[in-house]
């Protein structure tokens, strides 16, 4: 039986790759472990593992997710964790990563000890079941991108540049190089969101559903990449719904949850002779792996109870040396000639070790090691904030939808607006039209503002949290970057429309003047942007739509526009106070009509408002001033950037524990 293993990996080995992509296959006895790699093989334990929801409207009704389980998966092993919809694989998966903690009683070990989650999370990832990437930067940028936030400095970029070369080879994508992420296929986005995640070399590999959303050939592809990657060393686990049966042939190892227990834990041929112990015998030529979702499912009657006391909850090893074939040969060798077919892509796990040839200055590069870096982050915090500026521009600059649209909005409405009210500055019969003119300014900037980043973390959370989970970066340098990257767009858009309209509708031209109107709409826009950014982080894309203008409805009514603060009764004075659009707007009026601005000419009959101070009088504008705008407006600003991270923060702490 050995002759027959060692032949067959003689096959595989003289399959033609490039010397540089070659993966010696290791030839592991049954009822074996891989030992080649015991420096840096991980086990993934776990005992007693209990988590709970509450769920209805009142949250009293509590609903056991996962009910005292255990298991242990092994380094050199590829590991699928099934059950039926609802079962719980998901939420095990998410625990075992540590994607979710809180509420998660028990103890989660490494090689049979309790687990240090900070180290934890640099040698492992979590790559999951949506592939989300950023569909505006190519697959090239992308690598480069995660490759300086992932590894250590200590690397140069032409050291970081021949590693991504390697994996982008070995994945089958160097090819798709310069294409946009949005525009590869969904095997070829799964092959990058594992690339991504290699270029740190971690030793724990979680995967959500791998599989979802790909065809049959494009699964095989992506599970043999997972198992070549396994046989490397490394403990790959996945959740997998409903694999065909060679796909489910390739496991090494199978995890089964049913009705918040385990049912079973061993090798994928230990299954049906467990099976068959309890009188389930599963019919000629069916799969096993939909025969097993049957079983759990209770189709053939209530067998998860005696099942996951045969078991012992996943504490039972004996199905998990019985019959045990770490290769499974026929599978790969079946695949292995799809892809010299041509029918399959070729993907290869890529090289742990890069040549040893040195590269420069002597040094010899051993990227095993690439997760040993001091602190949280492998880059430090300015890095990360330069690197994620440098993207977050790239990707707004790219982003015509967005980027060009508010350019063009701000250009037209602005060539509407002066056409409009085309010269009313110089005369004083125009006056209410002016007065009218700078609140339309303050409401279009603040609407336009406030849409343009509406979207932004919720579109991106899904991103954010699988990258900031990942270790990339830390939320601030993340919330930091984008704030800071949008601030020359908004402000070169808000300059555009304000100089189209303050000369078209010929206001005074005089510098100073001009100065103080753009500064007023830089900070209207400013502080409406922050407002997006606070609804954005604490609410959906539908609430936020809905509820958003609705909360700037105070604010307009007691802007100064409608009704006037002497107008009002007393009890409401205070929501003047805290408008910010009546400080906005009473800054607009100022720059243009206060400073001791000289009485304007009027061409009709009889105009009213001559004098600019009578108008602000009338106003009540004659006690306001342009310096208080200005404080009450940064301050706001301070305020709600600030809020806006809490939010965030809260929003992605909360999407772990929900997922």
């Amino acid at each position: 039986m050995e002759q027959d293993g060692t032949q067959s990996f003689a096959k595989l080995k003289m399959s033609k790759r490039p010397d540089s992509l070659k993966l010696e296959l290791l030839t592991i006895p049954e009822n074996s472990y891989v030992n080649q790699f015991d420096n840096r093989v991980i086990n993934v334990g776990f005992r007693n593992i209990n988590y709970t929801i509450k769920e209805g409207i009142f949250k009293k009704k509590t609903r056991v997710v996962l009910d005292n389980i255990n298991g242990d998966f092994s380094g050199g092993e590829l590991t699928a964790i099934m059950g039926p919809s609802g079962a719980g694989k998901t939420m095990l998966l998410n625990i075992l990563a540590g994607y979710t903690s809180k509420g998660v009683v028990g103890d989660k070990l490494v090689n049979d000890k309790p687990r240090n989650e900070l180290t934890f999370q640099k040698k492992s990832c979590y790559i999951m079941q949506d592939d989300n990437l950023q569909p505006l930067l190519t697959v090239s940028e992308s690598m480069m991108i995660a490759a300086n936030l992932k590894m250590s400095s200590l690397y140069t970029t032409k050291e970081k540049k021949i590693r991504i070369k390697e994996i982008l080879e070995s994945m089958g994508l160097y090819h798709h190089r310069k294409t946009r992420s949005g525009a590869l296929s969904g095997g070829e986005k799964k092959r990058l969101s594992i690339a991504l995640e290699l270029l740190k070399n971690p030793d724990v590999m979680f995967f959500d559903e791998p599989t979802s959303g790909l065809d049959s050939v494009a699964s095989k592809q992506c599970i043999l990449l997972l198992k070549q990657m396994a046989i490397s060393g490394k403990t790959i686990i996945c959740s997998i719904h409903q694999p065909s049966a060679p796909i489910f042939e390739i496991f090494d190892h199978l995890y089964v949850v049913a009705n918040s227990k385990c049912i079973y834990q061993g090798s994928v041929k230990g299954l049906l002779p467990y099976l068959e112990e309890v009188d389930l015998k599963c019919p000629t030529y069916h799969n096993p792996a939909d025969y097993l979702l049957e079983v759990a499912n209770g189709d053939y009657g209530d067998y998860a109870t005696i099942l996951s006391e045969k078991s012992q909850n996943g504490l039972n090893l004996e199905y998990r040396k019985k019959q045990r074939n770490s290769l499974q040969l026929e599978s790969l060798e079946h695949i292995s000639r799809m892809m010299e077919s041509g029918k399959m892509t070729p993907v290869h796990a890529p090289p742990i070790f890069l040549s040893k040839t040195p590269i420069c200055c002597d040094k010899t590069l051993d990227f095993t090691y690439i997760h040993s870096y001091k602190g949280t982050y492998p880059a430090s915090f300015i890095k990360q904030l330069s690197i994620l500026i440098h993207r977050t521009f790239l990707i707004n600059t790219r982003d015509r939808s967005l980027t060009i649209s508010r350019f063009l909005t701000h250009i037209t409405i602005g060539l509407f607006i002066g056409i409009l009210y085309f010269g009313i500055g110089v005369d004083a019969s125009n006056m209410l039209n002016n007065f009218n003119y700078m609140f339309f300014t303050q409401m279009f900037l603040m609407m336009t503002a406030f849409n343009s980043v509406l979207t932004t973390f919720p579109s991106e959370l899904p991103i954010l949290a699988r990258e900031h989970f990942n270790k990339w970066y830390s939320l601030k340098s993340y919330y930091l970057a984008i704030s800071i990257a949008d601030i020359p767009i908004q402000m070169a858009a808000t300059t555009c429309y304000g100089l189209l309209t303050y000369f078209m509708t010929q206001q005074p031209v005089e510098v100073y003047r001009l100065g103080l109107f753009l500064f007023m709409c830089i900070l209207i826009a400013a502080v409406s942007q922050s407002f997006g950014l606070l609804i954005g982080a604490a609410m959906s894309i539908n609430n936020g739509v809905i509820f958003g203008p609705f909360c700037f409805l105070p604010f307009t009514i007691f802007s100064g526009f409608f009704v006037q603060l002497t107008a009002t009764h007393p009890a409401l004075h205070w929501i003047f106070h805290i408008s910010f659009l009546k400080y906005g707007f009473e800054g607009l009026v100022l720059s243009v009509l206060g400073y001791e601005r000289g009485k304007l000419p009027c061409e009709a009959d009889y105009c009213n408002f001559v004098n600019p101070k009578h108008f602000l009088r009338v106003m009540d504008m004659d006690n306001s001033t342009y310096s208080m705008s200005v404080i009450f407006l940064v301050s706001l600003f301070l305020v709600l950037r600030i809020a806006a991270y809490i939010a965030l923060h809260l929003k992605v702490k909360n999407s772990r524990q929900h997922r």
